[in-house]
């Protein structure tokens, strides 16, 4: 499995995120007993729903621990001076609109845009990756072409 590349925040959000499951898989457990002794399975709804809950959360604890098996924390990981790396802080120019913006590059489990978390799985995020202070690229999106210039790299954190 690859890599899962978080910050040390994004890292106890799924660790949280991991306890929280397994108390919710230890109350399923229980209703899924309980229910199962009101009688007849083939007709019992709060059985076969609880079960359904069970197996969502099951798979989610799954996947949780895949990822915190691979964690890779971003906040050690060296970085070139001024080439945008997941873990750095850039601040780009759209060319046509002459508009700012600074987004944090993070891995796929963190991204939030609307908190200044970027994916490095994203469009603009794989186009910045590599790039370097002052460049300029177009980013390609299905129905229109973005021109953009990398003003400013900094550590995030």
């Amino acid at each position: 499995m690859a890599q899962t590349y978080l910050t040390r925040e994004g890292l106890k959000k799924l660790q949280d995120e991991c306890k929280a499951l397994q108390r919710q898989r230890r109350e399923l457990i229980e209703e899924v007993t309980r229910t199962r002794e009101l009688g007849d399975l083939r007709e019992n709804a709060e059985y076969h729903a609880a079960r359904e809950r069970l197996q969502h959360v099951n798979t989610r604890l799954a996947e949780l621990d895949a990822k915190l098996t691979q964690v890779q924390i971003v906040d050690d990981l060296p970085v070139s001076d001024g080439e945008a790396r997941i873990g750095v802080k850039v601040t780009l120019e759209d060319l046509q609109t002459k508009e700012q913006f600074a987004y944090v590059l993070v891995g796929p489990d963190e991204a939030d845009p609307q908190q200044g978390k970027l994916s490095i799985a994203a469009p603009l995020g794989k186009a910045l990756l590599g790039k370097k202070k002052g460049e300029q690229f177009t980013l390609t999106l299905p129905k229109t072409l973005v021109p953009y210039r990398l003003v400013n790299i900094e550590r995030a954190l």
